[in-house]
């Protein structure tokens, strides 16, 4: 067994940071908000406004 260590992640905390989500993460999101409206109002509860313009986004 090596005694030399070796790092299996040489690049670990220098991830990018991605400042606008993919196509595929905002489709989930605006489906994830069409959810919760349906889901809100079967519930009787009153959806943010944030939830209901997201969900007015075509997919």
């Amino acid at each position: 067994m090596s005694t030399v260590s070796q790092n299996k992640y040489p690049q670990a905390g220098t991830q990018r940071v991605q400042a606008v989500p993919s196509r595929a993460e905002e489709r989930v999101k605006i489906r994830a908000a069409r959810l919760r409206l349906v889901t809100d109002r079967r519930l009787g509860k009153v959806t943010p406004e944030w939830v209901k313009d997201l969900a007015k986004k075509p997919v």
